[in-house]
Formats: C-alpha cells, sequence, structure tokens
C-alpha cells in the first residue's frame, strides 16, 4: 500500500547523537533511562445491559463483561456478573449498546500521523489551490525556512510543477509529500538544497522526474526523495516537546476512533522511550508493537538503544520492516504487467532477489519475524520465492507468521503458495477509497482484480486490517470496515468488485483478533474473554445486523484501554 516514507538518515542521527560524548551521553540520559514500572490501582469496572460482540467462537455473545485492573475476570449474563462485583466496582449500563473488542490497527506510522497534523493538509487540493496555500504559509516564514506540506495527488492537481512553487515561495524550500507518502513535490530552492540538478542521476530505487530538456520538473520520486524529510524528524526526535506534542495529537485520535493497539512503524529509539514513559505513568491508553525498519543504520540503532520488557503488554518489539517496492499512485509499485499507458513502466523493486532472498533467510534463520511491504503483484510474487527457498532450509518458517503488507494485487498462484507458508495478509482497506484513480494507473480489467480480500480470505489465510495512518487521509476502523465490506469509494464511486467484499463479521473478526493474531498475541487481545486484556470499545449500533451501508456512520461512543476509560463517558451512552 501506499507508505509514508521515514527512512531517517542514520548518518544525521550519528551525527547528532554520537559526533561527541558528552551530548552522546546527555541524549541517552535524558531519552533511555529505564522507566518505573507501572502502577495503577484501577477500581473493578462493570459494564451491564449490553449486546456485547465477543468475537470468542467458545462464547460469541454476552450481556455483561467485568474488569478488575488490565484484565477481563468475566464475560456473561447481568446476574452472574453482578454476583462478582464488589462495593468498589465501577458499574455502567450500557442500555442495550454494542461492546465490541478494541480495534488493533495492523499497520501505523504514528509519529509521522501527529507530525503531518501540523503541516499544510492539500488533500482534495488543486495545483492552483496548492499554491495560494504555500503563498499564505510562505507570508509567515522567515526567509529560507521550509515550507511543508502533505497528502497533494494528481487526481485533483494532475500537472504539479517546480515553477509553480517557485511563484508561490520564491525564498522559502517547498517540500510537498504526495498522497503515497512515496514522491515529493519541490521549488526550485529545495532542490538546491538537496543538490539536485540536470546531471544529477537516478538513485537506485527512485527517480528524478525530468522534463524533455532535461531539467527537474520538482517531482521526486522513492528514494530520489533522499534523507531530507527524515533529517526533519531528527530534528523532531531532539526536540522532547514536540515529539511528545505530535505523538499526544495521534494518541488522542487514537482514542476517538476506538483504537486500543497499534503496530507501529516506529523505526526509532526515541518514541520507544516516550511511550514507555507513559506506559510507567499509566498514562499510555493504547498499546503499541514497536518495528525498526531492516537493512539500515536505524535498525543497528534500534537494537542498541532500546530495551524491551517481555511481560509489558504496552510497549513490544514485534517485527523488522522491509520495502520490496512503491506504490500504484506513483507507479513505482512492482509489476507483473505495465501501468495503463506506460508499456515500458512495471515499477521497480526496491531489492534484487538475491538481496531479498537474504533477507528472508536470515530471518528464518534467527526465528525472527519480518514485514515486507509489497503491493504489485510482481513485488508480492519475489517475496514469496524468496520465503520458499528459505521453507525448504527452515521448516519453521510457518511458525514465525511472516506478514506481507498491502498486497493490492496478487496472482492466484501466489494466494496458494501465501497459504502454504503461512503467511499473514496485513491489508488496509481504505486505499479502497479511489476506485476511479485505480482504473486510470492499472486499467479497468486488473483494477478489479485489487484488493482481493476475500479471496485471501476464503484460501485460509490469515488476514488482518489497518490503516497505514497518516498516508491514508482517514484512518477511523469503523470507516475501514465500511470499506472492506461495501467496497465503495470515498465520494461516492462504485465499488470495482463487490464480490471480494467481506461481511461485517470478517470485517470486524480482522480488524480485531486477526489483526491480534497477525502481531501474534492473539491470546491477550483480540477478543472480550476471561483472561484477556480488557481492552474494548463502545457502538452507537450493533453493525452486524445494521444495513451495511450505514457502518460508516455509527459512532465510538466510549473506549477503554486496560480497564481505564480512555474516551467517552457513560452520560455519553
Amino acid at each position: 500500500m501506499k507508505k509514508w516514507i521515514i527512512r531517517i538518515s542514520f548518518t544525521a542521527l550519528i551525527l547528532v547523537i554520537t559526533s561527541a560524548a558528552v551530548i552522546g551521553i546527555g541524549l541517552y540520559l535524558k531519552f533511555f533511562s529505564k522507566p518505573e514500572t507501572m502502577v495503577k490501582n484501577l477500581k473493578p469496572l462493570l459494564l451491564y445491559n449490553g449486546n456485547i460482540i465477543t468475537m470468542d467462537d467458545k462464547n460469541p455473545k454476552a450481556s455483561a463483561v467485568l474488569m478488575k485492573g488490565d484484565n477481563i475476570v468475566f464475560v456473561g449474563s447481568n446476574d452472574e456478573a453482578k454476583k462478582l462485583a464488589d462495593a468498589s466496582t465501577v458499574q455502567i449500563d450500557l442500555k442495550g449498546k454494542t461492546l465490541v473488542p478494541g480495534f488493533n490497527d495492523n499497520h501505523t506510522h504514528s509519529l509521522a500521523a501527529g507530525t503531518f497534523k501540523s503541516e499544510l493538509m492539500l488533500w482534495n487540493k488543486s495545483c492552483g489551490e496548492i499554491a495560494a496555500m504555500v503563498k499564505k504559509e510562505a507570508a509567515t516564514k522567515k526567509k529560507g525556512e521550509t515550507i511543508c506540506g502533505n497528502l497533494w495527488d494528481y487526481t485533483t492537481c494532475p500537472n504539479p510543477s517546480k515553477e509553480l512553487l517557485d511563484k508561490a515561495a520564491p525564498d522559502n524550500p517547498v517540500f510537498l509529500v504526495q498522497f503515497s507518502g512515496h514522491a515529493t513535490w519541490v521549488n526550485s530552492a529545495q532542490l538546491a538544497v538537496m543538490k539536485i540538478n540536470r546531471t544529477t542521476p537516478d538513485p537506485q530505487g527512485g527517480k528524478i522526474m525530468k522534463n524533455e530538456a532535461g531539467d527537474p520538473t520538482g517531482i521526486l520520486r522513492d528514494t530520489a526523495m533522499g534523507s531530507w524529510n527524515d533529517d526533519k524528524y531528527v530534528g523532531i526526535l531532539l526536540d522532547k516537546t514536540t515529539h511528545a506534542k505530535n505523538m499526544q495529537t495521534i494518541l488522542k485520535l487514537y482514542a476517538e476512533a476506538g483504537i486500543t493497539s497499534v503496530q507501529d512503524n516506529t523505526w526509532e529509539p526515541v518514541t520507544v522511550r516516550y511511550l514507555q514513559e507513559l506506559a510507567a505513568a499509566g498514562k499510555a491508553g493504547c498499546r503499541f508493537t514497536c518495528w525498526p525498519l531492516g537493512g539500515t543504520g536505524l535498525q543497528t540503532a534500534f537494537n542498541l538503544l532500546t530495551s524491551f520488557n517481555k511481560n509489558d503488554s504496552w510497549v513490544k518489539y514485534d517485527i523488522v520492516k522491509y520495502f520490496e517496492d512503491g506504490a500504484f499512485s506513483t507507479h513505482t509499485a512492482w509489476l507483473n504487467e505495465p501501468y495503463a499507458g506506460e508499456p515500458d513502466n512495471y515499477g521497480k523493486p526496491r531489492h534484487e532477489q538475491k538481496e531479498l532472498d537474504a533477507i528472508i533467510l536470515d530471518a528464518a534463520k534467527n526465528n525472527r519475524r519480518v514485514a515486507i511491504h509489497a503491493i504489485g503483484d510482481k513485488a508480492v510474487g519475489a517475496v514469496l520465492d524468496a520465503m520458499e527457498k528459505a521453507a525448504v532450509i527452515y521448516p519453521r518458517i510457518k511458525e514465525l507468521r511472516f506478514r506481507i503488507e498491502h498486497i493490492q494485487l496478487i496472482t492466484t498462484a501466489d494466494i496458494t503458495r501465501m497459504k502454504k507458508l503461512g503467511v499473514v495478509a496485513a491489508v488496509q482497506p481504505f486505499a479502497l477509497a479511489y476506485p476511479v484513480k485505480d482504473v486510470s494507473i492499472l486499467g479497468r480489467e486488473r483494477a478489479v482484480k485489487a484488493y482481493p480480500y476475500k479471496s485471501l480470505l476464503a484460501a485460509g489465510i490469515p488476514l488482518s486490517l489497518g490503516s497505514d495512518a497518516p498516508v491514508e487521509v482517514d484512518f477511523e476502523p469503523l470507516l475501514g470496515i465500511h470499506y472492506a465490506v461495501n467496497r465503495t469509494g470515498k465520494v461516492g464511486e462504485s465499488a470495482l468488485n463487490t464480490s471480494e467484499g467481506l461481511t461485517p463479521r470478517e470485517a470486524l473478526y480482522a480488524y480485531t483478533m486477526g489483526s491480534a493474531y497477525a502481531e501474534n498475541t492473539e491470546k491477550r487481545k483480540g477478543s472480550i474473554s476471561e483472561g484477556k486484556l480488557a481492552d474494548m470499545v463502545i457502538l452507537s449500533d450493533d453493525i452486524l445486523a445494521m444495513p451495511k451501508v450505514r457502518i460508516k456512520n455509527t459512532k465510538v461512543l466510549m473506549t477503554i484501554s486496560g480497564g481505564s476509560i480512555v474516551y467517552g463517558s457513560a452520560s455519553s451512552l
């Protein structure tokens, strides 16, 4: 799927953190000292008189649930639950409202999600509107100060050029990240900062777009984006106030959306440390499994400067993330057949097959789980080729639950291979929001085969749902379930292939138990069951019983994380 690219430059990170011993020691003490163990003295919480959809096949329906501290201790009838409650128990009448397990987003970039809220939001804007916004922003900036923005796209701004931005902000570098996160639109000042000109060659895995005269147009794709955007994040990481503010922004939005767990492209130690501090203070509100970025200096720094308590249910180390291709919208996802109207463009791999084989083989050898970004069918096939080779030497590979992220196109044969290898399909239904764009990029015949969620599930492949926040404009799970079920576009476009739509129950399962399975935590998360973590969400309606087209209108009334109410109140029921 479309990705928010945050490949923080290891060189820049090392220059900041270890250029001098005193600075290095100071940063370590400031950010990485081990926080104290969390102590929470929550009163027991009883929710009763509800329509509880447990997602537990052994006990699928209930009317009451009793929580003590971080755990569920009873799920069943009102009368039995009240007998177990004591004088200290807080009791909330659900008044027939629907209670479901907390949503678990299988793929996020949380710091980026919080950060981009403070920058220009360019979604659905024309090129002229974007230029006007940049001009207005430039009036508030000092000369030479960079203007940043996000989510412009070709559908509403088909002809972006550096000249347009040059006129809007002649004295300021401009760096606008495209909707997919796999491209950026810059002006001449920013090209100068990045030392890109007509003689600059394309980097491996990237493309500097040039006009007929050979001059850069201002569009940089994938690795051609360089490390500038990454280096911006280094500054945020080292500014504790800004870092905390941006993280609090996204944590608040997670709570409002009913998200109690995320599987996060964390990539760097400072955010891990901050999350551990929040957990230690009992203020996390959302559980994180944290990923380093594989094959980079960041992975080395992550492993060196983080430590995790294996019994910590709030902040855990889970998986190593790799990229194998780009995105549809930038025409860099790697396809078996060329892009519509571009007979010579099949997209590009990030790793040659031998390199990819080595990555997967090393992971299998060391019992290390990996998540591979693969959007195009050619990329998915290459990843499965590598996994098949590794499975010959290490048959236990199936037990590791290797993941492929996004899988927006896949061949029928590769669906069969995924099942055989035990690979988890970690998909993000928000990519279904713009079917018209998919048709223009892939052609209708191929577009109707994209996002084959029902086929994956029918083949017995473990299916998990999430958002890829902040790449997509939206990340609310109820909207994601709507897309997975109805497959209609954000602005009302007809679905490309309704036969690939999930049932509401299948989608809810994939967003709860499916995501728990994807992160290997299904024994503690994903259902409202005795002994599991006390994470759940009260909804305004029963999404399994209502007309499917109304699912997106359902509201989150209350979010409970670790037995504590983190959003909403009893008065809202």
